[in-house]
């Protein structure tokens, strides 16, 4: 019976942590905070993500003269050091529900959550495919904040997005997620 009651207890917890994840990952309009990205090989990057749902971020590296942006429709990686871009789809990208407000376990499987001292940490795919891409996402629990990201990927590859600086429901500017003009591309005079 105490094994029963503890089970129950840590159950009923987990999912009261999980609905507050949940409620905070669905609440907030826009984004913007200064990051840290450590992939597996060791390279450090930093740099500064703006997000306004739906669908549109940017994101800009200080390092590096990439420069990736979503309009809501498409994604676009580009190099402004070869003058290059590319195209993606929103639906190729690993997070790309947190792009969108209808969070919800519905849309997301919960693989593991784990409560700690002074911190949550979630694992959740973006279905329930096992080969699936892992995303953990840990929080500070006092305020609630998000603190890191860490993306599983299934060629072993690991990245690490550490947030400095998050701020939520701040005013962004619709430029900023401006495809055309930031492609790098020189456009021939038309007659």
């Amino acid at each position: 019976i105490f094994c029963f009651i503890i089970v129950l207890y840590n159950k009923s917890f987990s999912d009261v942590n999980t609905d507050k994840i949940i409620n905070y990952l669905s609440s907030f309009n826009t984004l913007k905070s200064n990051f840290i990205q450590v992939n597996s090989n060791g390279d450090i990057l930093t740099g500064k993500v703006v997000l306004m749902r739906p669908g549109k971020f940017r994101v800009e590296y200080n390092e590096i003269s990439v420069l990736i942006i979503s309009d809501g429709r498409k994604v676009a990686v580009i190099n402004k050091d070869i003058k290059n871009i590319s195209f993606y789809s929103l639906k190729d990208l690993p997070a790309n529900m947190i792009l969108f407000k209808d969070i919800s376990l519905n849309n997301i499987h919960l693989v593991k959550s784990k409560e700690l001292e002074n911190r949550i940490e979630i694992t959740f795919k973006t279905s329930k495919k096992k080969d699936d891409e892992k995303i953990n996402i840990t929080f500070e629990k006092q305020p609630l904040i998000m603190k890191k990201w860490e993306i599983d990927r299934l060629d072993n590859n690991k990245t690490e997005i550490m947030f400095n600086n998050l701020l939520l429901d701040n005013e962004i500017d619709l430029k900023l997620f401006d495809i055309e003009k930031e492609d790098p591309r020189i456009i021939p005079w038309k007659n």
